[in-house]
């Protein structure tokens, strides 16, 4: 291989270990020496990936890659709290020597303890300290590997505003003194509803960007998926509610590549093409919700079961939309939530019942959550095509443009309002 392409196949390979090794190795190591040193761990994973590629292009890629960078990563860190007195005092205190320490963290990043250390940190992360959308930066700048600028890309804010959200999160854990634990047996169920919920909200965000450019992100999905599947693989977290969560996650993933045309436009559901559809993820995903079956179904099951009666379907209109409005019913008994009576209504429009669905969309209309939200008037105007009132719908989904924010929500709202058009007369 020419010198060009044992550089190029290096830079790819720090940058895919960046992504999906230093999550494990931040982990180890915060865990290892504290949550109040996690910038100086970042610091020094990240000068190892940068050592890494200058290493690797010169001499080419070591047999085992992530150990090479664990090592030199490990060495760094040790060698940068050798030189802190405050540190040397505290494994005086504990009877410890830096051998101990080596050792423990050596014994952390076996395969075996790697999945615990991430568990962890996942549970820090999502610590209830922290807002939602704190919640979200830091489980993307420490478990999924993203910068700044691809955090604040994903939240729709600036690079420095997202440098700020993640230096307050951290703040606040330091000042809470958060251990590197699990939460026990009492706290469980509480906590994990709370990193389910934001694995979620990462999710939908990455599904449907609620005003970037781009009208989906793969990337923030997957991660999404990685660490909810993560979950699903630890005993105490594999609740019917995280598989549900999981089964959710693949339902939608299958249909990612549906979503977008090859401008990058937002194709709506009734307009793709089925048959790219990821058959064999769907597949998994109905494992995964055969799987979550348990005494009483959560909102993830309710959800995930309405995405399966989507996938199940060869077009829109023979699709059980019955069921979906039944599903529904049975979603809003678990929380009345607005967002849930305007999908009800827009299913509701799709098996026949118009007037009794814009009844719905009126009856959420005046709500503060649903001021100068465009999907209601998105909905609107679907259910006035169906209900061949073409004016009306025209009305609709102009005001849905007047309140869309994201550029691609705007193109498609003009592209439906040139599709009803008037004909002009010959």
């Amino acid at each position: 291989m020419s010198a060009e392409g044992v550089s190029t196949g290096a830079t790819q390979l720090v940058e895919h270990f960046f992504r999906h090794e230093s999550a494990k190795l931040i982990a180890v190591l915060t865990r290892a020496f504290g949550f109040s040193r996690l910038d100086l761990v970042e610091d020094k994973v990240q000068e190892s990936m940068l050592a890494a590629m200058q290493a690797w292009r010169q001499r080419g890629v070591p047999t085992n890659p992530a150990g090479w960078i664990y090592r030199v990563a490990r060495n760094r860190i040790l060698d940068a709290l050798r030189r802190e007195e405050a540190h040397q005092r505290a494994l005086a205190l504990s009877h410890q020597t830096e051998a101990d320490v080596e050792l423990l963290v050596t014994e952390w990043l076996s395969e075996d303890q790697l999945p615990d250390s991430l568990l962890r940190m996942i549970f820090v992360c999502c610590h209830p300290a922290l807002d939602r959308r704190s919640q979200i930066a830091m489980t993307l700048k420490i478990l999924c590997g993203f910068s700044l600028a691809e955090i604040a890309r994903g939240l729709l804010v600036s690079t420095e505003a997202a440098k700020k959200r993640v230096q307050r999160a951290k703040k606040t854990l330091a000042q809470q003194q958060v251990e590197i634990d699990l939460p026990s047996s009492a706290h469980l169920q509480a906590r994990l509803s709370v990193v389910q919920e934001v694995l979620y909200l990462m999710f939908n965000e990455g599904y449907s960007t609620s005003q970037g450019i781009e009208p989906l992100r793969e990337d923030i999905c997957e991660e999404a998926a990685r660490l909810c599947h993560l979950l699903c693989e630890h005993r105490a977290f594999s609740t019917p509610s995280t598989r549900a969560l999981m089964a959710l996650m693949l339902f939608h993933a299958s249909r990612l590549e549906a979503r977008v045309d090859s401008q990058g436009a937002v194709v709506l559901l009734a307009d793709q093409d089925r048959s790219k559809w990821d058959r064999q993820l769907i597949a998994v995903a109905d494992s995964w919700l055969e799987r979550s079956k348990g005494e009483s179904p959560s909102r993830f099951h309710l959800e995930a079961a309405i995405a399966r009666v989507h996938c199940q379907a060869d077009c829109v209109s023979s699709t059980d939309w019955g069921l979906i409005v039944r599903l529904y019913d049975r979603l809003l008994a678990l929380n009345p939530s607005p967002l849930y009576i305007l999908n009800r209504a827009v299913a509701r429009g799709e098996s026949g019942e118009v007037d009794a669905a814009l009844a719905d969309l009126e009856s959420i209309r005046t709500g503060r959550a649903m001021s100068n939200y465009s999907l209601l008037d998105c909905a609107a105007g679907r259910l006035h095509e169906l209900a061949d009132n073409d004016a009306a719908a025209r009305e609709a989904y102009t005001a849905a443009l007047s309140a869309a924010v994201a550029p691609h929500e705007q193109a498609l709202l003009r592209k439906k309002l040139e599709q009803l058009l008037p004909d002009e007369p010959a």
